[in-house]
């Protein structure tokens, strides 16, 4: 697979100073250890930096802002304006940063006169293009180096690392290879030089510990932009005193748990005790032996992980099914599942590793035959009877958990306890789907046990791309129902009728027809499309927005039509990525990998 790392001189302000023919050998370096404070919010702003090496955490009163990876500069705006620092900046890892005072960067600028324009264009394009998000996405810079530790005092399951190693195209390090090189003085200033060297041709470095390495992996800790924790699958073991240590130094957003399987399976079971015991960011589940499991792996380590987000709209849930099926047919797998309402339901069946045809026949046999969204209710907490569409999400997603489904997957609610988007990424699948597609009105909302009332995940985010790229870097394919344009509806709101000629027509439906005005459930819906379609999506460059054909005529309570959707948007993305001139070239190259 094409590697996911770069080398942090061929970008960022380095290219920059150095494509402009001056030398950064002679800028004086700063050595920090993980935790240490590089500059202080208010302090004076007596240099510019450059990471050279490492990671940084960018706070203000106390709130994380953001990280700063290899490759980046640090305080420019403070340097160039004279203004105080605006933030605390920290280590997140052992890092390495230039410091270039005001006179080094005069000198620099008078030796070469194009330089300063060019810092000026780079820096102004870096801000604008900060400033274009609609809000900060949490995923941190690329790992370019992992900690990989064993679980409990086992040994690391046989073959793994040297299986990352081949798809990741790394750098296996062991305590072995650093004795060799720098001896038994792991803090010796020789060691640093020789662990940031490390990093320099961009390959992910993999710092592989064994049980009893203590101090070894107590040195990597400091190093590592990630900790994976590798298990295998059974019993949990107490953990380690490395991995005590890890999860006091290295916050959660930078560990990771691998549970390594004797054979894959579309349901695994017992992870909730490993995340119980392990807080971790993300878990992963891998057979041993099995190569695709071992590269989605190395994609989310290298950040070029592919997920499906799926939108809510209802019985135009279909075009989603078949718009995985159009991917599946052609060998390709995604990665990490997401979505919202009938989109969560859709992604919960494509994480259980489901056909799209096994999908098509379900819901047929949920939302036709069973009629899991057509029985009325006496209308005192919604209009539909929620327990017959409980009873079929039971029954067809089981009683498993999302944490034991093999691929990653997430469902977005509306907690109205709060007024804030709840992302669901454990427990209850079958539960985890409800929550998401409470429709107001149409159905109660669903009561979690911890005092959160959760509605229909559009009432927040009907589109949830921006919680993916909190998850994870990498292509997306982003599928909306969202309509463009004006519709306009032939309504004449004096001929809607009041209660009794409804009653009357109850009693005797042979009469004069009503007039064709949307119902309760379809009016919902289409609120909670008018909130996506009002917000401007700030997707990003690799993001593929594919909006399916909604055939004519076809409402969001057709679920009759539930085999016309699937099939159309099936042959219609199998003939967009046969055709291929029109495929983003992330799709293109993920088709031909596979």
């Amino acid at each position: 697979m094409e590697s996911g790392f770069a080398p942090p001189r061929s970008e960022g302000l380095f290219s920059v100073i150095e494509n402009h023919g001056d030398s950064l050998s002679n800028i004086a370096r700063v050595h920090l250890n993980r935790g240490d404070m590089l500059m202080a919010q208010g302090s004076a702003s007596e240099a510019l930096y450059l990471i050279e090496t490492g990671r940084l955490k960018v706070r203000r009163d106390g709130v994380e802002l953001a990280e700063i990876g290899a490759g980046s500069p640090v305080g420019e705006i403070s340097f160039f304006t004279g203004e105080p620092r605006t933030a605390d900046v920290i280590a997140a890892r052992d890092t390495v940063a230039l410091r270039i005072t005001q006179d080094e960067y005069v000198a620099m600028c008078a030796r070469h006169t194009g330089l300063q324009p060019a810092i000026a264009r780079f820096l102004a394009t870096r801000l604008a293009a900060t400033s274009a998000r609609v809000r900060a996405e949490a995923v941190p810079p690329l790992a370019r180096t992992i900690a990989v530790l064993p679980a409990g005092d086992a040994p690391l399951p046989n073959g793994f690392v040297e299986a990352m190693i081949a798809q990741s195209e790394g750098l296996k390090v062991s305590l072995s290879d650093a004795r060799t090189a720098i001896g038994d003085d792991l803090d010796d200033p020789a060691a640093t030089a020789w662990f940031n060297n490390l990093e320099q041709d961009g390959r992910l470095v993999m710092f592989v510990v064994a049980p009893g390495e203590d101090d070894w992996g107590l040195r990597v800790l400091r190093q590592a932009d990630q900790v994976l924790t590798v298990a295998k699958a059974g019993p949990v073991p107490p953990l380690s005193a490395l991995e005590r240590a890890a999860a006091d130094v290295v916050e959660e957003s930078h560990r990771r748990l691998v549970i390594v399987h004797p054979e894959h399976r579309d349901w695994v079971s017992g992870t909730t005790d490993w995340l119980d015991s392990r807080p971790v960011f993300m878990h992963h589940h891998v057979a041993a032996g099995r190569t695709e499991d071992i590269a989605r792996l190395a994609r989310f380590l290298s950040g070029t992980a592919r997920g499906l987000v799926a939108a809510g709209g209802g019985a135009l849930g279909p075009l989603h099914t078949g718009t995985y099926e159009a991917f599946r047919q052609r060998d390709m797998q995604f990665d990490i599942y997401g979505g919202t309402s009938v989109g969560a339901a859709m992604c919960a069946a494509f994480a259980m590793g489901l056909t799209g045809d096994e999908i098509d026949r379900r819901t047929g046999e949920i939302f036709v035959a069973g009629r899991a969204l057509s029985t009325l209710t006496v209308p005192r907490y919604s209009l539909l009877d929620h327990t017959v569409f409980d009873h079929h999400l039971r029954k067809h997603y089981t009683d498993g958990l999302i944490e034991d489904l093999w691929y990653p997957y997430f469902a977005v609610s509306t907690d109205l306890s709060d007024n804030s988007q709840k992302v669901i990424r454990r427990g209850s699948v079958w539960r985890s789907i409800r929550a998401s597609a409470a429709i107001p009105g149409a159905l109660p909302p669903f009561f979690d046990g911890t005092g959160s009332m959760l509605a229909d995940g559009g009432a927040m985010d009907n589109l949830p791309f921006r919680t993916m790229h909190e998850l994870k870097n990498g292509p997306n394919l982003l599928i909306s129902f969202a309509r463009e344009g004006r519709q306009p509806f032939d309504v004449a709101y004096d001929k809607i009728p009041g209660r009794r000629p409804l009653l009357r027509r109850l009693f005797f439906p042979f009469g004069k027809r009503p007039p064709r005005v949307p119902g309760i459930v379809p009016v919902a819906m289409r609120t909670l499309l008018a909130r996506q379609a009002a917000q401007p999506l700030d997707i990003r460059a690799e993001d593929w927005l594919h909006r399916p054909t909604v055939p004519k005529g076809t409402g969001f309570m057709d679920w009759k039509k539930h085999h016309e959707l699937y099939e159309g948007a099936r042959d219609e993305m199998g003939a967009i990525l046969d055709d291929g001139t029109t495929v983003p070239a992330a799709f293109a190259a993920a088709l031909a990998e596979g």
